[in-house]
């Protein structure tokens, strides 16, 4: 999004198409370089390169669906916050088993110096707890 207001729900809803078109380069598109992934049971990612790496290796391993409902959005500056929930359905491409997962997120967002709204932190954890 180029604009130089930001609207939540599209910015929202672009990051969400992006991860289910199960791209990884559509989904590095709309990540900064210094973008921190905190995934629960992982350790934190930090930078383009090891998130890229592994949602690369997220990608190989499963046909992702999610769908995430956005709970608040704000915007200050050059930073806005989306809190959503999400139930995702994983397919595994090798086996065809399908898991599914449910839980609560927040997204952080900066805008760069071109106007552009890119994710800089993505951090969420499952409801259930991990078996």
């Amino acid at each position: 999004m180029n604009e130089a207001t930001v609207n939540g729900h599209n910015l929202h809803a672009d990051y969400v198409a992006a991860i289910n078109s199960n791209d990884v380069d559509q989904v590095m598109a709309l990540l900064s370089e210094d973008i921190v992934f905190q995934v629960a049971g992982e350790p934190e990612m930090v930078g383009a390169g090891a998130v890229g790496e592994w949602a690369a290796s997220f990608f190989e391993a499963f046909e992702a669906h999610y769908t995430k409902n956005q709970l608040a959005f704000e915007a200050s500056g050059d930073l806005a916050f989306d809190r959503y929930t999400y139930a995702a359905r994983l397919v595994g491409r090798e086996d065809g088993a399908v898991l599914a997962e449910h839980g609560k997120g927040i997204g952080i967002f900066r805008r760069d110096d071109n106007g552009r709204w890119l994710l800089i932190v993505d951090s969420w954890s499952p409801d259930e707890p991990a078996k």
